[in-house]
């Protein structure tokens, strides 16, 4: 029973890592139509500068720092590689984030080298009892990041003008336009948005875990996040990030040893690929109908 309890709690906890950084994907579709397959490699660059800004920095200050630098960068990408191929193809467009997710991970390299790097520990040690289980300070801190974030951004769409003119770029850039509304302001604001939300995520796994460049491979397992929730629902993944972290660490503890080490690492993509057969467009996602 114990061991179930805290492959339990730790399913939730990194299942609120991954709706994390799958925030980050829905928001730039929500804002940009773009799927953007440079996530993993956003989340790793705010661990990166963190662990190196919080070295010598107070932390209130490196966390500024962190914000203001990825925010940067978000703008950076957007204007210099993303702008250009506005109303080109959208295959180009996804391949373009998978460029510049290649060259953001060849800088993490160039700027940092291969060696692991250390960041503040963030959380005392320690944690909250969960019957026989505990579930630790730096977990409670993923989860409620996560639904603070989900919240926010939330309110930010439903309430707020900016929310109002991201939905009308995402629908139709020609009214969007028409209305007066500065569709690449639009465009570049989701990508700060995106970065920051990219960056709260890795400066929380850094400061659990370090930071390494080969840990992109949490954002893939944030895409399946992404896409089973539905690329347009921020609550979806809040939802579904939790149900894939239990699946892949209840199958690490009970099929690792039967089927052999690796198989939790891919659960979530098994969970992928019936549910987009039966909802293509996520659990949550809209389904849009177009009248001829």
């Amino acid at each position: 029973m114990e061991i179930f309890l805290s492959s339990l709690i730790s399913g939730i906890a990194n299942g609120f890592a991954y709706s994390l950084i799958a925030l980050g994907f829905v928001l730039i579709y929500k804002c940009t139509r773009v799927f953007n397959l440079a996530q993993g490699e956003l989340m790793l660059i705010g661990a990166y500068i963190f662990a190196t800004v919080g070295s010598f920095l107070p932390l209130p200050v490196a966390f500024v720092v962190t914000f203001a630098l990825v925010a940067g960068l978000g703008f950076l990408i957007q204007r210099l590689a993303l702008q250009p191929v506005i109303g080109q193809p959208l295959l180009s467009l996804v391949l373009v984030t998978l460029a510049v997710g290649g060259l953001l991970q060849g800088g993490m390299i160039l700027g940092w080298g291969s060696k692991h790097q250390s960041a503040p520990q963030l959380f005392p040690l320690g944690g909250v009892a969960v019957g026989p289980a505990t579930l630790s300070y730096q977990h409670i801190a993923f989860i409620v990041a996560g639904i603070v974030l989900v919240i926010i951004i939330g309110l930010l769409f439903n309430r707020t003008k900016v929310g109002l003119m991201m939905k009308v770029t995402s629908d139709e850039t020609t009214l969007a336009q028409s209305l007066g509304i500065k569709v690449t302001t639009v465009y570049a604001l989701a990508w700060i948005l995106s970065a920051i939300v990219a960056a709260t995520g890795g400066i929380l796994l850094a400061s659990i875990f370090g930071v390494h460049y080969t840990n992109t491979g949490l954002g893939f397992k944030s895409i399946a996040v992404a896409l089973v929730g539905g690329l347009e629902s921020l609550y979806g993944v809040l939802i579904i990030g939790p149900i894939i972290g239990i699946i892949e660490f209840l199958a690490r503890t009970y099929l690792d040893p039967i089927l052999g080490d690796g198989f939790g690492a891919i659960a979530p993509f098994i969970v992928l690929v019936p549910v987009l057969l039966i909802r293509p467009n996520g659990i949550f996602g809209w389904k849009r109908i177009e009248r001829v």
